[in-house]
């Protein structure tokens, strides 16, 4: 009987060791070929970013941590995070970019949406930070990072683009 259990166990791992895996997600997304339409809906994206934001921004400023992507939509969310709560963006922006980042590289995407010709400094906001809890500011955030705020919706477009599916064994035939 132990002898049969091993056998099955060994088929087991052999079977998984050589199964393939793809993206679960459409082959046309995420990319500038389609003008990075996001490869994952909305509403599972905006949990996965508040999951992360969970761990690394307190709640008055949580209300960011949305992938929203029109601009007078994105503008709002962020005046009403700032406001109301006294969010202080100078010291939450990075924790709020790395979870939208998701550890992806979205720089290319925002250099095509323009987040450059705001000023070079914008870009920052388009990478996974290497510390979420940098300061971005003395008691204010820094003005030069005020400006590129005015393209907030496209930052988000481009890191909610950047998202990638789970992977998922491959059908077999």
């Amino acid at each position: 009987m132990r002898r049969v259990l091993f056998i099955s166990l060994l088929s087991i791992v052999a079977l998984a060791d050589n199964e393939q895996f793809e993206f679960d997600q459409p082959a046309d997304c995420g990319s500038s070929g389609n003008n990075w339409k996001p490869c994952i809906e909305r509403k599972l994206a905006d949990q996965v970013f508040a999951t992360c934001c969970e761990r690394f921004v307190p709640p008055e400023c949580r209300g960011a941590c949305v992938y929203e992507t029109n601009a007078i939509e994105a503008r709002v969310v962020l005046m009403h995070t700032i406001q109301p709560s006294r969010c202080r963006l100078y010291k939450y922006l990075p924790s709020i970019v790395h979870c939208a980042a998701q550890t992806h590289d979205n720089s290319e995407c925002c250099r095509a949406k323009g987040i450059h010709t705001l000023g070079e400094q914008c870009m920052q906001l388009c990478v996974p930070q290497k510390n979420p809890r940098a300061l971005w500011g003395m008691k204010s955030l820094r003005k030069d990072l005020v400006t590129c705020l005015a393209k907030w919706d496209q930052v988000l477009q481009c890191h909610q683009s950047g998202l990638r599916a789970r992977k998922v064994p491959r059908p077999t035939s």
